[in-house]
Parts: C-alpha cells; structure tokens; sequence
C-alpha cells in the first residue's frame, strides 16, 4: 500500500504515519510539506491513500482536495488539530473521502481508511469506461459530466452520486445504498444530506436545454435516473 502525506504546518503527523505502518506492514509512505510540488507527487507516486493536513495552511487544503480528486482515485482523508462541522462539508464536497480529528486514535485511523478504500473499490476505478443516459455522458477517466457536449459544473459529491445511477441507468438506487456508496460505512451520518445533493443535481441538469436526463424519486425507496425526452409537450 502507496500512502502520501502533506503537512499544512505545525508537524505532530508522525501518529498518522505510525498507524499507516500499523495498518499496513510494509506500506510506503511518502512526506511532504504542502506546496507546489503536492499536486506533482500525487500524479507521480499514485498512491492509494492521500491524507492532507488542513492546519495552519488557511484554504490551501481544500484546493488541494480538489486538485488531488481530479489527478488522483486514490482514498483522501483531511486531519484538522481543531473540529469545524463546516470544513468537514467543504472538505467532503471537494471529494474528501473522511475528515478526523488530531490526535488520531491509531485504531480508529485505521478502520477509517479501510473504509476509504473500500469505497473507491466500490465506486470503480476511474479508467472504466463512460456511463450515459441519453445526451448524458459521465467519464470517470476524465472526471466530466457533459450533456450534448456541454458541460456539467459539478461538486466531487455530485459527481459521484450522478455516476453511480449513471451506471445503474433506469435502475433504482436506493437510499441507504447511495449514502454507503458515496460516503462509505458512515454513510447514514450524510443520510439528511442526500436530498439537498439530488436537488442540486436535478437543477444543473435541468439547465442544460434540451436535456434528457432526468432524476426520478422513489418515495421511501430511492433514485433513479432516466432518459426523459422533454421535447415533446408534457
């Protein structure tokens, strides 16, 4: 296991690189300082886990979330020395797979990467080919969402929720299912949030003219996504 750790500031991250060698015998875990060269040795070492420090670097870890989610299909954890429920939504937005506290507890460290790791596995790996529904083509090789050509502007979250029932094309998602899906063993803590990200969704693709895809609500059951000719009079 390939582990890649960026330092915001301060120092303290030596627990973090002790439980990746308590989880993983033998893993390889590089160290780095944020800054220019993170992004670099994201595409270079492609590791499977990334864990990004959000102390003492002001915004400059969430645009590296960002950045890394675009190059990189590896499990991305942030570890903040102070809780803040809204870096936590930023920072799961931007397509952080956990957020922790420091100090880690070891054990529960652990757990929670093998958790991450578990939900990349079962999202699929980006290479796959294109999911579609009509004039809708999501392409997890490229991280794109594009209707007739056009693209979407999409959250990391939105991106994978729209994916998963991209790939499921007609078929029911349910709720409990997407919430494991996309947010991992923890997923029921997002559960109240689901609603909010498929409304978003609906919007953004409702905005696109002449667009066929459409997201279909199951009552108490789920999701789905359909292709939706809107061109003739409802």
């Amino acid at each position: 296991m390939n582990a890649l750790v960026l330092e915001g500031g301060g120092g303290g991250f030596r627990d973090v690189i002790s439980a990746l060698h308590l989880g993983w015998e033998g893993a390889a875990v590089a160290h780095s300082r944020m800054g220019r060269q993170a992004l670099e040795l994201c595409r270079r070492l492609r590791p499977d886990v990334i864990v990004i420090d959000s102390h003492g670097s002001d915004s400059q870890w969430l645009g590296l979330v960002r950045e890394a989610r675009e190059v990189s299909t590896a499990a991305i954890i942030v570890v903040s020395r102070e809780y803040n429920e809204g870096d936590l939504i930023e920072a799961v937005e931007a397509g952080a797979d956990d957020y922790l506290q420091a100090p880690i507890n070891r054990s529960v460290f652990v757990a929670k990467v093998r958790a991450a790791l578990r939900r990349v596995q079962t999202l699929g790996p980006r290479e796959n080919s294109p999911a579609s529904c009509g004039d809708l083509t999501v392409d997890p090789d490229r991280h794109e969402a594009r209707i007739s050509g056009q693209r979407l502007h999409l959250t990391a979250t939105e991106f994978d929720l729209l994916l998963h029932l991209a790939r499921r094309n007609g078929l029911v998602a349910g709720k409990e299912s997407l919430c494991s899906v996309i947010w991992g063993e923890d997923g029921q803590l997002y559960a109240a949030n689901l609603r909010k990200y498929i409304q978003h969704l609906r919007r953004k693709l409702r905005e696109v003219p002449g667009s066929q895809a459409s997201i279909v609500t199951l009552p108490k059951v789920g999701y789905k996504l359909i292709e939706d000719d809107r061109s003739e009079p409802s």
